[in-house]
């Protein structure tokens, strides 16, 4: 476990652990039973920051400090996949021409407005939380965005088939990950909704499975498979899911 959480903080952060692992590919492929467990470390990295923020401005400040603090920690790594991942799988080409777009490193048009309505999406959502929430359920939500995320894209692992020619992309260290893991990876982020939000981290857990599983149908259709631009959109967007769950079942927070 101590290895695969070290390997994930490597390659997902930019907080430098100065540890070499054996076997990197294997152990990040067969961590994956912990792949929500790191998401949750990193989000008590942020929880925890965003306590004293909240005292010092403003819920509603504090949190977009904390959308920055996550991409100062990530690099944006996620979001820079969701960018990549709307301008090929919406670009309205065929499947080998959308792949090519995804490994360009110019931003189109597409990957402009994922972004900028990922953003709108977390900010507003939160905001609109507030007058429900108190102090402890807002770090809360701050502490589970990036399980949530995770447990997302763990879904994605599930028989997962490559797309394209490129043997060497990021996405292959995931290929074959026993179903078993990936039952494990949702057992705990089940279990950790359940004991923070109870009824409510219930329905998210159930609506953010579907969600995924749609996303992949989707992403299936257009191009036959994964790579590490449409693996990494889904946590941006299993977390613009989970605050519009919350904001739909404000009422029983």
């Amino acid at each position: 476990m101590i290895d695969s959480i070290i390997l994930y903080f490597q390659f997902f952060t930019r907080i430098a652990i100065p540890v070499a692992v054996e076997e990197p590919e294997e152990k990040m492929r067969s961590g994956v039973r912990f792949f929500s467990l790191f998401g949750l470390m990193l989000g008590f990295i942020e929880a925890v920051a965003y306590w004293p923020l909240q005292y010092l401005f403003s819920p509603s400040i504090a949190w977009i400090f904390i959308l920055f603090l996550d991409v100062m920690l990530t690099g944006g790594f996620h979001l820079d996949a969701l960018s990549d991942m709307a301008d090929g799988l919406f670009s309205s080409r065929g499947k080998e021409r959308m792949l090519e777009i995804m490994k360009d490193s110019r931003v189109g048009s597409n990957g402009v407005l994922a972004v900028v309505f990922y953003y709108l999406f977390m900010v507003f959502s939160f905001v609109v939380l507030l007058p429900q929430l108190s102090t402890v359920l807002q770090a809360v939500i701050v502490l589970l965005l990036s399980l949530v995320g995770k447990n997302g894209i763990s879904l994605l692992f599930y028989q997962m088939q490559y797309a394209g020619n490129n043997t060497q992309g990021l996405g292959t260290t995931f290929l074959n990950v026993k179903n078993q893991n990936i039952a494990i990876c949702q057992l705990i982020s089940f279990l950790v909704l359940l004991v923070f939000l109870r009824r409510v981290g219930f329905v998210c857990f159930i609506v953010n499975v579907a969600v995924t599983f749609l996303y992949r149908k989707l992403v299936i259709s257009k191009v036959g498979g994964f790579n590490g631009d449409t693996l990494g959109a889904c946590s941006p967007i299993s977390q613009v899911v989970f605050l519009l769950t919350l904001v739909v079942m404000r009422g029983s927070l």
